[in-house]
């Protein structure tokens, strides 16, 4: 299994607010999304997107923008990312809180003991 150290930064802020995460490859995008509300101390209050690769991503919210893949069903090793592939997360469209997010490392875990 692959398990993916990625870096979260908040876009055009300085000094830099950042966190770092270690996410496993088998993570759906939805479960990355909450993953980054928990570390913002955020309640999920907002309309949000990851653009990956030119594509919006997101978990579809009543009265909200509708995507093409479910978030739930597309995961992190699907994008076959590298070391240095970088990524957006937008929180709050009102807001535009931009994230930039960049994969630092990439390690395979081996699934014997």
């Amino acid at each position: 299994m692959k398990v993916y150290f990625i870096k979260i930064a908040l876009h055009g802020v300085s000094p830099m607010i950042w966190r770092r995460l270690c996410v496993p490859g088998t993570a759906s995008l939805a479960m990355l999304h909450n993953c980054i509300q928990i570390i913002n101390g955020w309640d999920d209050d907002h309309l949000n997107q990851f653009r990956i690769f030119g594509k919006d991503y997101g978990v579809y919210h009543s009265g909200g923008i509708s995507f093409n893949d479910d978030a739930r069903t597309v995961y992190i090793d699907d994008f076959k990312f590298d070391i240095g592939d970088k990524f957006s997360y937008e929180y709050n469209f009102f807001m535009h809180m931009m994230h930039d997010i960049r994969i630092e490392n990439i390690k395979e875990l081996s699934s014997t003991g």
